[in-house]
């Protein structure tokens, strides 16, 4: 697979219930079998926010494997206690880390 063929999300702000229609959006806009998905400028996830990502999440990884870029300690804690996860795989540096 050419590294080069993903797709990249960037999310901005609080992950919330106004996030619902761009995270219901996104897995129709999936076109590559590697989609990342970059949280450096992602704020407060609540549990709606969770709830939210993880339908996006199951919905994409139907089609494709889904990295997560940009988690701050308290996301990657949060992604740990909800699942998050099993959907989808942190990378460090640009690469894959084991969850």
């Amino acid at each position: 697979m050419n590294q080069f063929q993903h797709d990249y999300f960037v999310l901005l702000g609080t992950i919330d219930a106004h996030s619902e229609s761009f995270l219901k959006g996104l897995p129709a806009q999936v076109r590559h079998p590697l989609v990342t998905f970059d949280f450096s400028k992602a704020g407060r996830i609540n549990s709606m926010g969770i709830a939210l990502l993880l339908r996006c999440f199951k919905d994409i990884r139907a089609k494709a494997e889904i990295r997560l870029e940009g988690l701050s300690p308290m996301h990657s804690t949060l992604f740990k206690m909800t699942g998050v996860f099993l959907l989808a795989s942190p990378a460090k540096d640009g690469k894959e880390v084991s969850a």
